[in-house]
This record gives structure tokens, sequence and C-alpha cells, in this order.
């Protein structure tokens, strides 16, 4: 049955999310989060009051300080005791920081705070008492968390105000405040609808805001950041001196820039992102995909059509598979085990306790990594798991080495790479050879463009799906399978949910 989820929450502004709201309202792009606690959720604790109030007081100064941010928060010139002139800037600014009016009594309280400016602040003039406003509205609980609270019945649930679905489409697309735009549409009670909420998610994914939100997705998609396999890279210089530390940033910059390049120039499609053949390449990275660095000019990544027969898409790009194998080999193990399990969602459980230490096998009759992977992988404990699912899907890539060069050798032994391969995709087997064939293989397969629509929904709605976003997966991965059905359709039709709409109503734990 299409529904919500049982419970609802009060979620805070992530650090990402506190950058964009305070660039997007204030004119600061500084960063400021960095005085904050990490995301987390639950109650406030001393540490992350302490952060707020420190960014408060810092982007409140800068403001101050900041010719053009003052004019975007101070919407009016002081005369004598300034106090029309604050109380223009609490309807103005309190507006957008709360994505909503403000009541009564928040317009009173603020009111009065710039009464006192006096006897809190050090000169008690226009400019301090103005700081102190900026600053209260910065620590305010209505602006550090996005509060859902109208109670209107929908059913079992609560239906969201206009002002509601503005800030839920805000930060879902482009993970900031609405645009004026949108508070219009709010302010006109113009969101109730799915035909207007979907208006304005077209419109709004058309904004160069929404490709940052793209990029979150994907690099979340494919396990990319800090404190990953992206990250930490080191390869044998012996084996591969065409490879540096160097351009291990660029690994994770050419991934982004083909997927914007696939999502928005292109306007393309899951299946269009899994098989296009184009990179970004400097001269770095073009020795690795077989390209003569003399033909490109300095560090700038530049698309480049490439070899059909050798690449095909995300997953043959060179991020992917640098970041999935070994210091001096590759690792059809990592390979295979990420495609299995966050590409095609494959249920593949841990491996057993003390198998991971367990060491390739090198003896002389095994001439290829292939060979002494299924040899390393044959016991009991681990066979079915590997020789089933995980192996196969990795053996498929062995035609890229261990610095995502192409390879139809094996290195150390001079033997030809055997890419055949029978790969488990859910309900089929699919027969193959290649890279090239197993994306097309895996563009074309069910199970990876309904584990696709998984993420982005779990991505979208920011918790674990659960049975009553089953309709919702349903209904879009028929869509994605049809073909034709943009990521950019997609993901305006995230929008189109019941469970976008509304929020449950609180319900009572037995003790």
């Amino acid at each position: 049955m299409p529904g919500v989820p049982r419970t609802s929450a009060l979620p805070r502004l992530t650090k990402a999310q506190y950058d964009n709201t305070i660039r997007d309202l204030l004119g600061i792009d500084s960063q400021p989060s960095s005085m904050l606690a990490p995301d987390g959720v639950g109650s406030v604790d001393q540490r992350a009051w302490d952060g707020y109030k420190t960014a408060a007081e810092t982007v409140a100064a800068a403001v101050m300080a900041d010719r053009g941010a003052r004019a975007k928060a101070i919407p009016c010139t002081p005369e004598g005791d300034g106090a029309a002139c604050a109380h223009q800037l609490i309807d103005t600014l309190g507006r957008r920081a709360f994505r909503r009016p403000l009541t009564d009594e928040e317009r009173g309280r603020f009111q009065a705070l710039y009464a006192r400016r006096k006897e809190l602040t050090e000169t008690g003039s226009f400019d301090d008492g103005a700081q102190l406003l900026i600053e209260g509205f910065l620590v305010s609980p209505s602006f550090l968390m996005r509060a859902e609270i109208n109670e209107t019945p929908e059913g079992e649930y609560f239906a969201l105000n206009s002002h509601e679905v503005a800030s839920r489409l805000s930060y879902l697309l482009w993970g900031s405040m609405p645009d004026d735009a949108l508070f219009a549409a709010a302010d006109a009670d113009a969101l109730l609808t799915p035909e207007q909420i979907l208006a304005q998610a077209r419109r709004m994914l058309a904004d160069p805001k929404s490709r940052g939100m793209v990029k979150a997705f994907h690099e979340h998609y494919l396990h990319m950041g800090p404190g990953t396999r992206w990250s930490n890279i080191q390869r044998d210089p012996a084996a591969f001196p065409d490879f540096d530390a160097s351009m291990v940033p660029l690994l994770s910059e050419e991934t982004d820039r083909f997927i914007e390049h696939v999502v928005f120039d292109q306007t393309g499609t899951f299946q269009e992102l899994v098989t296009t053949p184009v990179g970004f390449v400097n001269a770095s990275l073009a020795p690795l995909y077989g390209l003569d660095p003399a033909q490109f000019n300095g560090a700038e990544l530049v698309p480049v059509d490439l070899d059909p027969t050798q690449r095909s898409g995300l997953f043959t790009r060179l991020g992917f598979l640098v970041s999935h194998s070994g210091y001096d080999r590759t690792s059809p193990i990592l390979r295979g085990a990420f495609l299995q399990k966050e590409v095609l969602c494959a249920d593949i459980p841990p491996p057993p306790p003390m198998v991971e230490g367990t060491p390739l096998p090198t003896d002389e009759g095994l001439t290829t990594n292939r060979a002494r992977v299924d040899a390393q992988t044959a016991p009991d404990a681990c066979k079915f798991c590997h020789h089933t699912y995980i192996n196969p899907t990795g053996f498929a890539l062995e035609a890229y080495d261990a610095v995502g060069a192409y390879q139809q050798t094996e290195s150390f032994s001079g033997a030809p790479i055997d890419t055949r391969v029978s790969v488990d995709m859910g309900e089929s087997l699919v027969e193959l050879d290649g890279p090239v064939a197993l994306s097309e293989a895996i563009a074309s397969s069910p199970e990876a463009q309904k584990c696709y629509v998984r993420k982005w929904v779990s991505f979208a709605y920011e918790r674990e799906l659960n049975s009553e976003d089953a309709c919702t997966v349903d209904e879009l991965s028929a869509r994605l399978t049809q073909g034709g059905y943009t990521v950019l359709d997609l993901i305006a039709d995230l929008t189109q949910s019941q469970s976008f709409r509304v929020r449950a109503l609180q319900t009572e734990v037995a003790p």
C-alpha cells in the first residue's frame, strides 16, 4: 500500500545544508559549518549547542562587515532609534530564515530582543541590534530544524502546508532554502497538488544548484568521499610507473564530471550512465586511457570519446576500477562484490570470520589472477558466494589492471586474460564476455534498475526504506525499465508520492 513512514522526525540541517542555507540566506559563503559538531540525530547536546552559537556569532559579525551581505539582510535605512527598520528586518529576514511567515508571538519576541539591545550589546547601536537579531535567527530551532507542524488531516496522516512542501522541495533538490519563486508559490498556497509540486521540481532541476545534489547522490551510490576506498589509494610504483598520488583526486573529479555530463548535458538515462563511452581526461590520465598525453594541454579535464570496444559507462571509468583494486594487482573480489551488492542489490552475507586473510595462491600452474582468486575462494566457507556471484562479476573487469588501464595479458605471466563469465543477475544468469558486455547487461538488468531507484528513494527521503516505500520503488522502476526515462525525470517524480506531501501522526509507544 502507498504510505509514509510510521514515524516522522524533525531533522536538523546537516552541515552541508547549513552552509548552503547561510549562503542563500545571507550571501556568506565561508563554510561556517566547520564550527559545528558532526552531523547527528537526537537531542542537541552541549557540544552541538556551543557550535551553533559560535557559528551564529561569527556569521552575524561577517554579515555586518560585508556590504553586500548587509544589504541582503537589512532591507532598509534606519532612522531615529532604528526600530522601524529593525521590525522590517525581522519580517523579511525572519520569513526567509524560518522558511515560513513568522507568527505574531515570534515577531514580538524578536522586536523585544531589539528593544533590549542597549543591555545586550556593547554600544546599543542599530548595527549592534541588527547583528543581535541575525544571531538570534541563526540559533533559533525554526532555522536549525526543518520543522513540519501543520495539523490538517489527510486520511491517517497530516498534510503538509505549502511552506512545508516548499522546504521539502528545496532541501531535496538543492540542499538549501527555497528561492523567491518557491516562496511565492508557497505564499500563494500553490504547492498542494502533485501537478503544482512537479512543475516546481522541474523548474528547480534546471537550476545549477541541483547539480550539487546529483553529485552528492552518486558519490553516495559509489561510496566515494573521505575515508573511503576512493581517498586512500596507493600503488606499487615499480609495477605502475604511470600512476602517482597526485592523480587520486582526479579519479573522483573525472567521475563527478562524467555523471554531470550524462545527467545534465545529455539529459541521460540510467542506461546511458552505465554505457556512455565518454571520459574526462587530461595529460596525467591520458596514458591510463591509452591516449597520447601530448594531445592534452595542462591539468584541465576535457571530454573525450573513448574506444567503445574497451570502455562503457560508469563502471569502466578509472575511479571505480582503481578504487576497487589492490596495491599491485586487480581485485575481482572488490569489484564483483560492489557490483553485486550495491548495483544489483544482491543479498550476499558477510564473509565468515577469519577468512579475509586467506593468502592468494601463487602456484606455477596458476598463470592468471583469475585462476589465483578462484583457488583462493575455493574453500567450502567461501565457494558458494564467490563462485556464484562475486568472482564472475569481477572477472568480467579483468580487462583493466590495478590503475584502470586496459590489458589483454597478465603482467606477471604473459598469459591471456579471460573475461568470459556467467553473471548472476537476480532471476537470470547472463553469459557475457568482457566489461562492455557487463555494462550493457547491468544497464538492461531490472535488478540494477530497481536497485538504483531504491537508493534514490532512500537518499531523497533521508531514511532507510521500509515496506511502505515499496509502491514508490515499484512504480518508478517500471518507468525506468521502459527506457527513455531520464535521471532528471526520476528525481522529479520522487516528489509525486503521497509520502512527500504528508507526515505521520505521532504514535504512542506502549510501555
